[in-house]
This record gives structure tokens, sequence and C-alpha cells, in this order.
């Protein structure tokens, strides 16, 4: 075999194996789907939320839990329509899917006064 037809099937080989590798590449890769979904964690605890910020992407999912006393989850500002009780060692979750600020509070202990709310207060910050 000529030294020719040898670089000629090496050259073949080579572009065969990279075709091959990019096919590979793009099937393993995650373009077009679902991303992965996120669950975190707001603590109702005596008289707070901790944390009082939470910072999630659209379509992950909040957990609030009371770990003492007993809660109410309910939303003001607006934007959101939700208002659910919470006992000591209880969850609830939801799911956000549209970008916003999303502000509750507890109506145990807190206070809301023109809008403004003081006490057990936080909010879920949500980006698209």
């Amino acid at each position: 075999m000529s030294v020719r037809k040898i670089r000629s099937l090496v050259v073949l080989l080579t572009v065969t194996l990279l075709i091959g590798t990019v096919v590979a590449t793009a099937a393993a890769s995650p373009v077009g789907r679902e991303p992965t979904r996120e669950t975190k964690t707001v603590k109702g605890v005596v008289s707070h939320w901790s944390p009082t910020t939470v910072r999630i992407s659209a379509g992950d999912t909040i957990r609030w839990k009371a770990v003492s006393g007993s809660h109410t989850v309910t939303a003001y500002s607006g934007n959101w329509a939700f208002d659910r009780s919470l006992s000591q060692g209880t969850t609830l979750h939801r799911r956000f899917t549209h970008a916003g600020t999303y502000r509750f509070r507890c109506t145990f202990h807190s206070t809301l006064v023109n809008g403004v709310c003081s006490g057990m207060c936080a909010k879920v910050v949500v980006t698209g």
C-alpha cells in the first residue's frame, strides 16, 4: 500500500471518528430537554421565616415547613393568591411558574398596614 493511500485512509478514519463523536455528544446534550427543577425550603421558626428572601427559577418549587409553632402562608401584594395553614411539623409546596416577586406572611405573627408587612414576612423572587 502506498503512503498516499495510507494517509487518505488515516484522514478518512479520523473524519469518521470526529463525526461519530459529534453525533454522540449531540445525543447526550440536554438541549431541548426540561431543565432540572429545584425545591427550596422556607422554615417557620417561632415567629420568623428562614430565610426571608428565597431566589428560584421559574418552574422551581418552594416548600414551607413549620419547624416550631403553627403559621399561615398568606400571600400579600396582589400578584398571587395563596392562604394556607401550616401546623407544627407539616409542610406545604407550591411551584412558581412565572417570574416575579411573591410576598407572603404569617397572619399569626405579622401585621399588614397599608400594604406594609411587619413581623413574620418574607418573599420568593422568581427569575425567568
